[in-house]
Parts: C-alpha cells; structure tokens; sequence
C-alpha cells in the first residue's frame, strides 16, 4: 500500500514506469481545423540521463486532425544554448534533435531561418528540412494562380532544400535555444563529436523576459545601493564595522602581512546576478593553497530565491611561462584517491577506454580521479539522451553500453590505466602522494606553448 502511494507522488515518472498501465490525462479541446470537439492526451515522463517533459498529443475524430507536441517540464536551464551541426554524410540526416519551444532553427548555406515556433517537437534533422518543405508546399497550387511569380520562387527555394536531403551537399545547421532545453543527438561516447559543437550563453535580459524570468528593475538597474557599503572603491569587502573614509594614508609591513593572513583565511561574500533567475544571489570565494602547487580561488554560488547553486575552482595568480603535461599511471586502487586539480584550459585524455576531455569541458574542476571519472560520466549521459533510450539504435546504444562499462572497471581500481593531463596555462595539477620526494608512477613535463595555444590564451596581443 505504502509502495503504491509512491508511486502515485511521482510527477514525472518515466516511460518503463508508464508502460505499467498509465495511460496519461485526457482532455477536451477545440480542433482547430474544424473547430469541432476532439481529444489532447497528455502525458508527463522522465527522459533518461535527460529531463523532464510533457509529452501531449491531440486528434480529432471528426475531420481525422492530429498534431503532436513536446514541451520541457522541469526548470529553465542555467543559460542559453547554441548548437552548431555539421551535416555531410547522410548518416547525419538522421542525428536526433530536440526543440524546445524558444528554439530557433537556421541554414545559412540556404538562407533558411526558422523562428521559435512555440512548439517543441522530437524530430531529427531531416524532419526539420521535411516540414519545412510541407509547409511551403502547403497552398502552393492556389498560389500559382494567384501569384504565379512567388510560386516559382518557392518552388525553386524547394528544390533546394529537397537537394539537402540527399546528403551530397554538405551544409550547417544553427539551433539557439535561449531555454537550454534543446539537445543533438552525439554519436561517439567518450569523445568530442566533430560534427556538433555545442556553445553555452548568458541570456540577455529580452530573453529572460520572454521566457518568463522577469529581473527586477532594482537589479537589472544596479540595486539599490546595498552592497557599496560593504565595498573599497576598488570593489574589494571590507569590514563593516571599518569607518567610511578612516582608512590609514600608510600601512606598515606588519599591517600588510596581518592583511594577508586574514585574506587567506576569510570567506568573501560578494553580491552577484543569478544566473537562472536574474535576482540578486551571493558568491563565496575562498584563497584555498594546494601544497607543493599554487594557491587557487574557490567559489561557491546560491541563490535563495529559487534554490540555484554553483561552484567552480579557478587556479589564482598569472598564466605560467610554460604548458604543463603530467602522466600518472594508475596501478592501484589508492591511485584514484589522488586530488586533481584540471582547469579550464587542461585536455585530459585516458588512452585506455579511448576518453578525451577537450578544453573548457567540466569546467575549472577541483576533485579526485574517481570524482572526475564520475563526473565525466555524468555528464556524457546528460550530454547524450539519445543513445541510451528507446529511440537509439542497437548499434549506437550497444557502443555506449561497452564505454559505460569500461569506466565502471576503472571506477572499481581492478583495471591499471593512464591519465594523462595537459595545460598549455601550467594551471592544472595532480596530487603527487610521494611528495617532496618524485612520485614512480608520475611524470610532469614543462614545455614551451606554440603560436595557436598563445593565441587560445589570449597571449599573443598581450601588453608585455
């Protein structure tokens, strides 16, 4: 009984759960072809290694109308997301692509865009081409006779799209979703997919309007002033309790090094925009030193209004003169105990399981090897719904079952591998547990970067 009444909480139950005998909400709703009376089911589901969605579906049994809709059920995500496919084999035609309703769609190659529809649909690339063409082909008799010169121009316009489908012309597709709730079905587990490139973005303030996160206009205006008192002109905390303008003209070494001290051990508060939901959140920042390493800087964002937080590590001080690359071979259970420390810039490969981390992927991160293989594995699940559910094919789902699972043997320290951490910015770190003595089984190189990571680091136009 108590098992039962479980079950009856779930919100968002997933399909396995749903074949179990729930059949969705029925609801009567105007059909708006013959404005008669048909039936919209609607069913909420949890899309594995996902999110949430209501998945709703209409037909009318008077004129035989159907339509089908899918609309994200959980939160907004944390900022906007554009999507950048590559399409030149035919194989990628059929690459699963989920819109949400903010989505927006372009081909530059046809001049094609395709404003948010505020619909959200399940369909693949060629789907999108598909219903394009349908819905220009729509009326297009009616139009020749009316207008017989925009018709041929259609036409025409038709022509090339229907020329895309057959995978002989390569061609790009643009997909910006200002939700973050619209996805690219990757097809290699463990590696960087050459074909889709996925950018994340700060929504502007029309855009969050427009998706209902209203800012607060003392936000969005700078607040009402609150947080100067707390702040040195140059935007550093100081104690409350210090006087406006009794600031000594000269400080003496003992000062400087008491400042010092209190810095190191002194959690700043700074007041900062939430990301999710535009009000006014808090960031704790911490100087935290890495022995036999540097000093890095770590920040942990919350948001109480609505719940959102965030932490993220960032290596404090100036780019190193040098790249860093450091090899450790794993021998041992103990070895995944190891602190890691793998910045933005870093590129982390496992030979072994075929795995790279590329830069900027997981973010600044400051865990263990078995943290950042959990990590890694998570995310990869999340960044690819479409191979381990019911729609992916037994090919692709069997390949990602096989990678899982060769990250479960490292996981339980039975298997010897190699992790292999390279940082053109010298910022990234693994724990050397021999330490001051060189570590066996670790070997950290020092070289000098090339023109291409100068430029990625920004270094090249750099004031000297």
């Amino acid at each position: 009984m108590e098992a039962q009444e479980t079950k009856e909480e779930v919100l968002y139950p997933t399909l396995r759960e749903n074949a179990d005998g729930s059949a969705g909400t029925e609801v009567e709703s105007l059909c708006m072809n013959c404005h008669k009376q048909g039936v919209t089911r609607i069913l909420l589901t949890d899309i594995p290694f996902f999110r949430q969605v209501v998945i709703m579906a209409f037909e009318c049994e008077h004129c035989g109308y159907r339509s089908s809709d899918v609309q994200p059920g959980g939160q907004i995500a944390e900022s906007g997301v554009q999507i950048t496919v590559k399409v030149d084999v035919e194989a990628d035609l059929q690459r699963s692509v989920l819109l949400s309703d903010a989505a927006s769609v372009s081909i530059p190659q046809v001049e094609l865009d395709i404003p948010s529809s505020r619909r959200g649909r399940l369909t693949t690339v060629e789907g999108i081409i598909t219903e394009v063409i349908d819905n220009l082909n729509l009326n297009i008799a009616e139009l020749r006779e009316r207008d017989p010169e925009s018709a041929e121009k259609i036409t025409v316009f038709v022509a090339k799209l229907a020329n895309l489908k057959t995978g002989l012309t390569p061609f790009i597709v643009l997909i910006k979703d200002p939700s973050g709730n619209s996805a690219v079905e990757g097809l290699q587990p463990g590696k960087k997919d050459s074909k889709v490139f996925l950018q994340k973005y700060r929504r502007s303030r029309e855009e969050n309007l427009a998706l209902g996160l209203q800012v607060p206009e003392a936000d969005a205006e700078g607040g009402d002033g609150g947080g100067a008192e707390a702040e040195t002109s140059t935007g550093e905390p100081r104690p409350s309790n210090e006087a406006d303008g009794e600031r000594d003209a000269r400080e003496t070494n003992e000062d400087k090094e008491a400042a010092d001290v209190n810095l190191a051990q002194e959690v700043m508060v700074l007041p900062e925009d939430c990301p999710s939901c535009g009000r006014r959140g808090e960031n704790r920042m911490k100087v935290q030193s890495i022995p036999f390493f540097k000093e890095v800087v770590l920040m942990a964002f919350t948001c109480d209004y609505c719940g959102y937080k965030s932490n993220e590590v960032k290596p404090s001080g100036q780019i190193s003169d040098k790249g860093r690359k450091t090899i450790l071979n794993v021998t041992m259970a103990e070895d995944l105990s190891r602190d890691l420390l793998k910045s933005n810039t870093a590129i982390l490969d496992i030979p072994e399981i075929d795995l790279t981390l590329e830069t900027g992927t997981l973010g600044s991160v400051f865990t263990t090897i078995e943290g950042l293989l959990l990590k890694t594995k998570e995310a990869l699940m999340q960044a690819n719904p479409f191979a381990l559910g019911d729609s992916a094919s037994g090919e692709q789902k069997e390949r990602f079952r096989r990678f899982f699972e060769s990250m479960d043997r490292l996981l339980a320290g039975g298997e010897k591998f190699t992790v292999i951490l390279d940082d053109p910015a010298g910022n990234s770190f693994i724990q050397n547990i021999y330490a001051p003595d060189p570590d066996p089984e670790m070997t950290v190189q020092e070289y000098e970067r090339d023109e291409e990571q100068d430029e990625e680091l920004g270094l090249t136009h750099a004031a000297m």
